[in-house]
C-alpha cells in the first residue's frame, strides 16, 4: 500500500467516526477494536465528549441542550452511563437533572461493566449528597422490584462482579457518612461476604476502622462479621493489636472468642502467636467460658499454651496457666507438653523461665512425661544439644528414662558431634 493510499483510508475512517459520532440519539461505538478468544470482534462503547464532560464537571446548561433519549444509549467504554459519570464525579445538581427524566429509572439501577451502580460509584468516592438523591430517587419507583422489595432497599443491596454492594464499597474507603446513611437505610438485611470473603465488620476491622465497626455494631441488626480463611472480624482486631476495637467486638459478641478460622486458629491463638498479652488477657477475661484456652489446632493440636510457649511468649504463658492450670496437660498431635514445645523454640532457655518460676507449679510435675516417640523434654533437650541446668540438674528428672528407641538422654547427646564442654555435660546427665 503507498503512501496516498494510506492516507485516504485513515481519512476515509476519521470521516466513518465523526459521522457516528453526530448522529444525536445514537450509541457511538468503534468496533474495530481487539477480537476475543474466539476471533471475534467486541465493539467498544465511547461516550460523546461533551455529554461526558457536562456530567463529570457539572455543566447542565449543556445537559438541558441534549436529547433525553442521548443520555439512555450514551456509554463509556466500561458502559458507564451519565448517571455514573455524574454520580461518581460527585456532580449533585447533574443528577438531579437525569433523575428528574423520564428515562431516570432505567439509569438508576442500571449496572456497568464490572456491575457498578451509580450508587456504587457514589459510595465509593464518598459523595453522601449523591447517594441520598439516588436512594431518595429509588424509593420515588412506584414499581416493586421482583424479588418484592422498594426501588431503594433492591438498589442498596446490589452486588458488583467482586460481589460488593455499595455499603461495602463506603467501607472499603472508609466514608464514615456513608455508611451511617446506607447502615440506617436498610438495618436490617443482611449483608454477606464478598467475593474474597470479606463482610462489612471484618472489612473494617481489619482495617482499623474502629468507628465502622461501632457504626455498624450499633445500627445493623444482625451484621455479619466473617473474614477470609474463615476468620472473625476479632480476628482481625485481635492480629492488628487493637485493644479498644477488641473490647467492642468482645462487648457486642463474646462468643467470638471460641470461633476458629478454617486451620482452628482461635483469636486467643493469634494473640499468644504474636505476643500481644493486653489482648490475651481481654480475651480470656470476656470469654463466657474456659473451653477457649483448651482450643486445638486444625492439625497439630496445638493450644494457644504450646503456642507462647514455643515463642517464649512467658507472661501470656503465665496468663493462661493462672486462668486455666490443667491445660498443661494437653498435648499436640505429636504429644508435646508445654514443656516440649518450649524446649523446640529458637530459645531454649523458655523452659528455665517455666521451671524456675514458683507461680507454675504445675508444670514441673511434666519433667518426665514423654511425647509420641517415647522422648522426655531432657531427651528433646539433648537432640538439639543444649545444656538446661533446669532439667539436667533437677533431681526429679528420669536421666535414665528411654525413649521408644531405647535410647536414653546421654546416648542421644553422645551420638551427635562432640563440642567443647561436652564431657561436663556427659558427667551431668549420668
Amino acid at each position: 500500500m503507498d503512501l496516498s493510499t494510506s492516507i485516504h483510508t485513515a481519512e476515509s475512517h476519521t470521516l466513518y467516526l465523526e459521522q457516528v459520532a453526530a448522529q444525536d440519539g445514537s450509541q457511538t461505538q468503534i468496533s474495530n477494536q481487539a477480537a476475543d478468544a474466539d476471533g471475534s470482534q467486541t465493539p467498544i462503547t465511547c461516550m460523546d465528549a461533551a455529554l461526558y464532560e457536562a456530567a463529570a464537571y457539572g455543566r447542565i446548561d449543556v445537559l438541558e441542550q441534549m436529547s433525553e433519549d442521548h443520555f439512555v444509549v450514551q456509554l463509556t467504554p466500561n458502559k458507564n452511563t451519565v448517571l455514573h459519570i455524574a454520580a461518581q464525579f460527585g456532580q449533585l445538581d447533574c443528577v438531579q437533572y437525569i433523575l428528574g427524566l423520564n428515562s431516570s429509572s432505567s439509569l438508576l439501577l442500571k449496572p456497568n461493566l464490572k456491575g457498578d451502580t451509580p450508587l456504587h460509584l457514589a459510595a465509593r468516592e464518598g459523595h453522601l449528597t449523591v447517594v441520598t438523591a439516588l436512594i431518595d430517587a429509588a424509593k420515588r419507583l412506584h414499581q416493586e422490584i421482583e424479588s418484592g422489595i422498594g426501588g431503594d432497599k433492591a438498589i442498596m443491596r446490589m452486588t458488583n462482579e467482586e460481589e460488593n454492594t455499595a455499603l461495602h464499597e463506603a467501607v472499603r474507603y472508609h466514608h464514615s457518612e456513608v455508611v451511617k446513611s446506607l447502615t440506617e437505610e436498610d438495618p436490617e438485611f443482611i449483608y454477606g461476604a464478598n467475593i474474597t470473603g470479606y463482610t462489612l465488620l471484618y472489612m473494617a476491622a481489619e482495617r482499623g476502622f474502629e468507628d465502622l465497626v461501632n457504626s455498624i455494631i450499633g445500627t445493623c441488626t444482625s451484621p455479619s462479621h466473617s473474614g477470609m480463611m474463615g476468620r472473625t472480624a476479632l480476628h482481625a482486631a485481635v492480629i492488628r493489636n487493637d485493644q479498644e476495637m477488641t473490647a467492642r467486638l468482645l462487648e457486642w459478641k463474646p462468643d467470638l472468642t471460641k470461633e476458629v478460622d478454617e486451620n482452628g486458629w482461635s483469636p486467643l491463638h493469634c494473640a499468644a502467636y504474636l505476643g500481644h498479652t493486653a489482648i490475651v488477657e481481654q480475651l480470656l477475661d470476656k470469654s463466657p467460658d474456659k473451653s477457649v484456652t483448651y482450643l486445638g489446632l486444625k492439625d497439630s493440636k496445638k493450644t494457644a499454651l504450646h503456642i507462647a510457649a514455643n515463642h517464649n511468649h512467658q507472661d501470656i504463658v503465665k496468663l493462661l496457666l493462672s486462668h486455666s492450670p490443667d491445660c498443661c496437660e494437653q498435648v499436640d498431635d505429636k504429644g508435646n507438653n508445654v514443656l516440649h514445645s518450649a524446649i523446640m523454640s529458637e530459645r531454649h532457655h523458655a523452659t528455665r523461665h517455666i521451671l524456675n518460676d514458683n507461680s507454675l507449679l504445675m508444670v514441673r510435675r511434666l519433667i518426665n512425661e514423654k511425647d509420641a516417640k517415647g522422648d522426655t523434654p531432657l531427651h528433646l533437650l539433648a537432640s538439639y544439644q543444649v545444656y538446661d541446668p533446669s532439667l539436667s540438674e533437677d533431681n526429679r528428672v528420669d536421666k535414665m528414662a528411654l525413649n521408644k528407641d531405647k535410647l536414653t538422654a546421654l546416648e542421644i547427646f553422645s551420638r551427635a558431634n562432640v563440642k567443647p564442654g561436652s564431657m561436663i555435660i556427659v558427667r551431668i546427665l549420668t
